[in-house]
């Protein structure tokens, strides 16, 4: 009994190490993420967010396709893909940031939209085909801090190598933390992500 207490204890305590880590990871990722790519992208991809009932992107999406319309404006990539589908409001959460990039001069044909996907993984998995289209490779992909790690793993996994840039958007403490350990709980819950989160070179698939 005692040799089995003391195997269920050492257990907890390296999944524990193990769950910190992969916390602590989150949070530099997004923390230390470039604001300015030094190379130049094939396309910028703004990850989706919530739309309000009346249409208008939340602060989130706001902040994503703000960064993006200031990337483009630098030369960061020539395509902007906006990726989100709608969940019961007016607009998908592609259309909805487009709206904002059109409002900051980016040409409505510099935008491409994904509007089916409902979750990060189907962000990369429904854009992936769109990118290939244009030729793109490189993406320079757009979030918030806590959400970067595990975007730009899905997007690896789909082929892609990937720059992120933080969208900038300040979240007080305790909600930043809220959202890194939820993040840090997503990857977890899928262990070969960690894999893609932590290698910067894209499969070949």
């Amino acid at each position: 009994m005692w040799k089995l207490f003391k195997f269920g204890l050492k257990a907890a305590l390296g999944l524990g190490c193990v769950g910190a880590g992969v916390v602590v990871g989150v949070y530099a990722y997004g923390r230390f993420s470039k604001t300015t790519p030094e190379e130049k992208g094939d396309a910028i991809v703004v990850m989706g967010a919530r739309v309000l009932p009346r249409g208008q992107p939340s602060k989130a999406l706001l902040s994503r396709a703000q960064r993006a319309a200031s990337l483009y404006h630098e030369g960061a990539a020539p395509l902007v893909l906006l990726s989100g589908g709608r969940v019961d409001m007016p607009k998908s959460e592609a259309q909805a940031g487009c709206e904002v990039l059109v409002q900051h001069e980016v040409p409505l044909e510099a935008c491409l939209l994904e509007e089916s996907s409902r979750s990060t993984a189907q962000n990369a998995a429904f854009s992936a085909p769109l990118l290939r289209e244009k030729g793109a490779r490189h993406v320079v992909l757009v979030s918030d801090g806590y959400h970067l790690l595990r975007a730009c793993a899905y997007f690896r996994q789909q082929g892609f190598s990937v720059t992120p840039v933080a969208s900038g958007r300040a979240l007080p403490f305790r909600d930043e933390m809220y959202w890194t350990v939820r993040e840090a709980v997503a990857l977890l819950s899928r262990p070969w992500l960690l894999w893609w989160a932590f290698n910067r070179k894209p499969s070949n698939a």
